[in-house]
């Protein structure tokens, strides 16, 4: 029989609670609590290996795609991400499913936005950046299903047009 997580959970809460009783000052230093439930729980890890591999993997993807960089996306040798800072690298856009940041389209960005206006001040400043990214590559989506980048490209080609071929019609 397959060890639940949700069972191996409640057994390492446990544990914790009895570390927390056996020390004075409250504190458990997370080797100690690492060492116990190795010891006690061995058997149940073993057999819970697989799902707690996955667990783990699952939260390293989520915490490396949730870093504060963007791809790098050029046209020639320069990159239409480079000056905005402070943006995730993906974005969840379903459950269990993320998606880079520049690939994204802006009724998933603006979806990923308003999932996070529920939070604290602390999460949704910390959004600020990507939010006034998408505001600022807006009025360069033509469709609904555009993504970032296809803005961002836009954007920057109007930007880098020589002044003299907008006037000349050149």
């Amino acid at each position: 029989m397959t060890v639940k997580l949700t069972d191996l959970r409640d057994d390492i809460d446990a544990i914790v609670l009895d570390l927390r009783r056996e020390r004075n000052d409250g504190e458990v230093p997370i080797d100690d609590a690492i060492a116990r439930v190795r010891s006690n729980l061995g058997d149940k890890i073993s057999e819970a290996a697989d799902q707690l591999i996955d667990l783990t993997l699952r939260k390293l993807i989520h915490d490396v795609s949730g870093r504060k960089r963007l791809s790098l996306a050029l046209i020639g040798q320069t990159s239409l991400f480079g000056h905005y800072s402070g943006i995730p690298a993906m974005i969840t856009t379903g459950r269990g499913k993320k998606r880079d940041t520049t690939k994204a389209t802006f009724q998933e960005a603006d979806t990923w936005l308003s999932a996070r206006e529920k939070e604290d001040t602390d999460v949704r400043s910390k959004n600020e950046k990507f939010r006034q990214m998408v505001e600022e590559l807006r009025p360069y989506m033509q469709a609904p299903d555009e993504t970032l980048e296809d803005a961002a490209r836009r954007k920057f080609e109007m930007e880098n047009v020589p002044q003299r071929d907008l006037l000349g019609g050149r």
